[in-house]
């Protein structure tokens, strides 16, 4: 893989990430049946046409990346493994921090519901009542299940997403001794 090649794959992969994030927002927006079935198979197609479209700029982008690029020229500079490596940890780690960026009130709620929680629940136990949190409608709590699964992709992502990264050395069969 050139330069090139690799820097046209780092720009695909984000732009994949964040198209990801965007289907997946997508996805608390279905409403219930009795809104009828038309804008519930409205969001779910927009949903599933951009998963396609992620897909394919995280995990099928050669061809894009090939006519982004060109044919590979034979005198043109190879991309050593570390600076693939550190590209890529690079492009996720700056991704997650930005989803983290515009998530950063779940993880404020977050924790503070972890330190509330179990004052309510014993709460709850000893004066035999349910608290009114707890009866927020099934689209409040499906928003709040895709916002934290969108914090806990984002903190993997600053981790480096050492898995990913380690699947695409793989795929374009970097050696550790390249250099």
């Amino acid at each position: 893989m050139t330069k090139w090649q690799l820097i046209a794959k780092l720009a695909l992969t984000m732009l994949g990430v964040f198209t990801f994030i965007e289907s997946v927002s997508y996805f608390w927006l279905v409403g219930s049946p009795k809104d009828g079935w038309w804008p519930i198979l409205y969001v779910f197609g927009i949903f599933l046409l951009l998963s396609f479209l992620a897909c394919r700029m995280l995990f099928w982008s050669d061809a894009w990346m090939e006519r982004m690029i060109g044919p590979e020229d034979e005198d043109a500079h190879v991309a050593s493994s570390m600076a693939a490596v550190g590209g890529f940890r690079v492009v996720l780690a700056l991704c997650g921090l930005l989803i983290l960026g515009c998530r950063i009130e779940v993880l404020v709620r977050a924790a503070a519901f972890i330190v509330i929680a179990p004052k309510i629940v014993i709460s709850m136990i000893l004066h035999k009542y349910v608290d009114a949190v707890f009866y927020m409608p099934g689209r409040h709590w499906l928003r709040l299940i895709v916002n934290l699964a969108e914090v806990a992709f984002g903190i993997y992502l600053v981790l480096g997403a050492p898995r990913f990264v380690r699947w695409q050395m793989d795929k374009y069969h970097f050696a550790p001794s390249e250099g």
